[in-house]
């Protein structure tokens, strides 16, 4: 039997360790010591072995769980880390005898000594400074893409970014880890890859994964969409790490435990690579980046906001150039049937070589954009019966329905209109207003439309103001929706531009409802006419006009009054073959609109015969006027100013079409009657008197020709004033018939005065003013300078074909006249040198 002191110590250790089981052991003691079967040191043993174990069970509920240090002091550098592991776990176990084995005299002891633990009780996660990394770990989601075209600068910028990293003084040699590449970082590098839905940003980064995979001891891939994914995800490195030493311990660990783990593991192995991808939010990021040294961080995004700030290096991702665009739809589609001949079994185009064309056509269809690329070539390549034009064809008449179509076995959340629903979903939540500016810019041209046009949003929406419009318009930014440029014209701050990528329009148009779609359109109408100059004509709104003109084209309606402008607009500057295809679509819509006898049809067919003489079909323009003549005669009377506006149309290009006698003598009985209906001195009765002065010269009165002119000078001016473009018309025709009659000299001067007063007033490539240049050389050469007149036309004749076209018939004259003033020079033997040599 024990000593009373022994089995005091033995039961004080005994259930002092005991927890729960103490309290109930003490409490029996205590009992039986009570009833009197045991001497009295059993009460006092079971008094005080309660006090003990109650205390040691307290300690165990509420006190700090003791965490590992953050480098085991037990751990040889010399020994393999899967060894080491082994002596930890041996020193934690009891030997055969059942008696404790002895911990190492280099352990630390814990703050507190461990409760026996229970049944419930978690394991502790390995110590995360060295625990080495599972041979073969998978770190990335998916294979990267067999095709993958277009991308090397980026990929070669993206290397360079994130090697390019501070370093610190050189430890030993010895020191160095393995995969730091002699470089020890004291940061991590960080670059955020941003850009559209759909660019490419998670291929590149998945890309540039598996290239350089040897080179890093880990790669890992982070679903960044949301905070608790990035938790996730960094859990589930705790897992793949620790699943050779102690799973257990790792699957038990919480989402947060497993995560701060593997951030711990990263602090404490340089030479890895993180990719976060498609993060939503940069300061969802903030948590972990400041808790890692000694890595490369690769972001993915949409937003463009906040890297710099974070010390992350933006890299903006554009789409493809047009061959590799066109390179990768060809591989994709033929490769998907490898071994099939042409014809058989399947279309040619998917099993042999594509119409380069064709292709090049899809691609630029598709904006260039990789991942309606990629759709469109799997689509294509997997759906019987389709085959590339075929889906251009679905592409133009319902680019919604092509936009959301996945290709048999695709995956339907990987589709432009789904991937872009969702952006636009999460903006919508942020901001009300930035959808609807979205929608807005989806009615005008992809590519730079000046904000101020959406500065006259106010007066449809009044609650809404230029602060609120440009917030909206930051927050599409940020999400790569649109592209805002900055001015560079000298123009001011507010003008400038936003660009939308064309399948962003596409899409975004087809989610609209119906209604909603004809609103949004009539806005956007509305908008862009409050922009408009009110006077065409005038040189100085030209370049608004420039630059609104593909947004007219796109945004108002053909009949509207603004497109009249649009198209007055391309009158005056000399336009005149863009300013043809929009008065064949006006001349349509009145036409199903009013019918073919009502005013306005004819008036706006009539403008379409004028405009089709004007860029060089003047027999087509005879042709139209001649049909045109009896309808608006029936339609309006003999002598409605229209109808009198048709006759002098038909009189003036039945003159250019070959007939000058019969043009000038439908002028002269065109004259009187218009002197009576529209008076005298009317704008057009002047321009029908320059007209039979012109073609009375054209028909061999150049004498007749310039007196008139001189006549009809003086009334121009002063009805019109100096500088009106017809004033100038009627000084040009003086000048010419001038020369005509003989005076060479007097037309070579007029021209010289006229020409700086044309630049002025129509603009230095206005076709009256290249008119007016041709007409100068002519005459100086007439005058005895071949040399000079053969200089000036071969300065003139790339600016003629520019403006005109190479098959104008004015691009044509000059190309004979320089040919023939160089044949004079030749014959005439007259000095060959240029100015610029002499």
């Amino acid at each position: 039997m024990m000593p009373g002191g022994s089995r005091v110590r033995v039961a004080f250790r005994i259930l002092a360790g005991a927890g729960v089981a103490g309290v109930i052991a003490a409490v029996v003691v205590m009992w039986v010591s009570w009833k009197g079967d045991v001497d009295p040191a059993g009460a006092t043993i079971g008094l005080a072995s309660l006090i003990v174990a109650a205390v040691s069970l307290w300690q165990s509920r509420t006190g700090p769980r003791p965490s590992p240090p953050a480098v085991d002091p037990a751990v040889d550098p010399a020994v393999d880390p899967a060894e080491q592991g082994e002596r930890r776990g041996q020193s934690q176990v009891s030997d055969s005898a059942g008696s404790p084995r002895v911990p190492s005299p280099a352990a630390s002891a814990p703050a507190h000594p461990p409760a026996v633990p229970a049944a419930t009780d978690r394991r502790t996660l390995p110590d995360a400074a060295t625990l080495t990394v599972p041979a073969g770990l998978p770190g990335l989601p998916r294979p990267p893409a067999a095709v993958f075209l277009g991308r090397r600068q980026v990929l070669t910028r993206l290397r360079k970014t994130l090697t390019t990293t501070p370093k610190t003084p050189a430890r030993p040699p010895a020191a160095r880890l393995a995969g730091s590449a002699g470089v020890e970082p004291v940061v991590i590098t960080q670059a955020a890859v941003y850009g559209l839905g759909g660019i490419g940003k998670s291929e590149l980064a998945l890309q540039y994964a598996a290239r350089h995979r040897r080179a890093y001891r880990l790669v890992w891939w982070i679903d960044a969409d949301t905070p608790a994914q990035i938790q996730t995800s960094l859990a589930g490195l705790t897992r793949a790490i620790c699943a050779g030493a102690d799973s257990v311990a790792a699957s038990a660990a919480t989402a947060e435990e497993a995560a701060d783990w593997a951030l711990a593991w990263l602090a404490a192995h340089p030479g890895w690579l993180l990719v976060f991808d498609n993060v939503e939010d940069a300061g969802d990021l903030h948590p972990y980046l400041g808790r890692l040294t000694g890595g490369h961080v690769l972001i993915t995004t949409r937003r463009d906001t906040g890297w710099t700030d974070m010390g992350c290096t933006p890299i903006s991702l554009e789409v493809l150039d047009p061959e590799p665009a066109r390179q990768l739809l060809t591989r994709m589609i033929t490769q998907a049937h490898p071994t099939r001949p042409p014809g058989r079994g399947a279309p040619a185009h998917k099993s042999g070589p594509a119409e380069p064309a064709d292709l090049a056509g899809l691609a630029e269809d598709l904006g260039y954009l990789p991942l309606a690329l990629t759709q469109a070539a799997a689509f294509i390549a997997r759906t019987p019966g389709m085959n590339v034009t075929t889906y251009r064809t679905l592409l133009r008449d319902n680019p919604g329905k092509a936009h959301a179509a996945a290709p048999p076995g695709g995956d339907g959340e990987r589709v432009l209109a789904q991937v872009w629903t969702i952006t636009r979903t999460r903006i919508a939540a942020q901001n009300p207003l930035a959808p609807h500016l979205l929608a807005l810019l989806a009615r005008y041209a992809p590519d730079q439309l000046p904000i101020t046009v959406l500065h006259h949003l106010p007066d449809a929406l009044p609650d809404v103001d230029e602060l609120q419009i440009g917030q909206a318009l930051g927050l599409l930014a940020s999400y790569s929706m649109i592209t805002i440029s900055p001015d560079n014209t000298g123009r001011g701050p507010g003008c400038d531009t936003v660009s939308v990528h064309r399948l962003v329009q596409a899409v975004t148009v087809n989610d609209l409802p119906e209604h909603e779609r004809q609103t949004v359109h009539a806005r956007a109408a509305d908008l862009l006419t409050a922009e408009l100059p009110a006077d065409p004509n005038v040189i100085d709104n030209w370049p608004v006009y420039r630059r609104l003109l593909a947004h007219a084209r796109a945004a108002l309606p053909p009949r509207s009054p603004a497109m009249s402008q649009v198209i007055d607009y391309l009158d005056a500057s000399g336009d005149y073959a863009t300013a043809k295809t929009l008065q064949h679509q006006r001349y349509q819509a009145q036409l199903n609109h009013h019918g073919p006898e009502h005013p306005e049809t004819l008036t706006d067919r009539a403008n379409l015969a004028y405009y089709t003489g004007r860029v060089g079909d003047v027999a087509g323009a005879r042709d139209q006027f001649a049909a045109l003549l009896p309808l608006r005669e029936r339609v309006s009377g003999a002598e409605h100013p229209e109808t009198l506006a048709a006759r002098a149309n038909l009189a003036y290009w039945s003159g250019e079409a070959g007939d000058p006698a019969g043009a000038r003598d439908q002028f002269a009985a065109l004259l009187p009657l218009r002197e009576r209906v529209s008076g005298a001195e009317h704008p057009h009765t002047l321009t029908d008197r320059a007209n039979l002065a012109y073609w009375s010269g054209q028909a061999g009165d150049a004498a007749g020709a310039r007196d008139q002119c001189a006549a009809l000078l003086p009334i121009t001016e002063r009805v019109l004033g100096a500088e009106h473009p017809d004033t100038l018309t009627a000084r040009a025709n003086l000048a010419y018939w001038s020369g005509e009659a003989g005076d060479a000299a007097g037309a070579r001067d007029q021209f010289a005065a006229l020409l700086p007063l044309r630049e002025r007033v129509s603009g230095a490539e206005h076709p009256e003013t290249l008119t007016a240049r041709a007409s100068l050389a002519s005459w100086s050469g007439e005058a005895g300078d071949a040399a000079g007149a053969r200089d000036q036309f071969a300065a003139l004749l790339p600016l003629r074909e520019r403006v005109s076209g190479a098959e104008h018939p004015d691009t044509l004259t000059a190309r004979a006249d320089l040919a023939y003033w160089a044949r004079r020079c030749r014959e005439t033997g007259a000095d060959g040198r240029s100015r610029d040599d002499a």
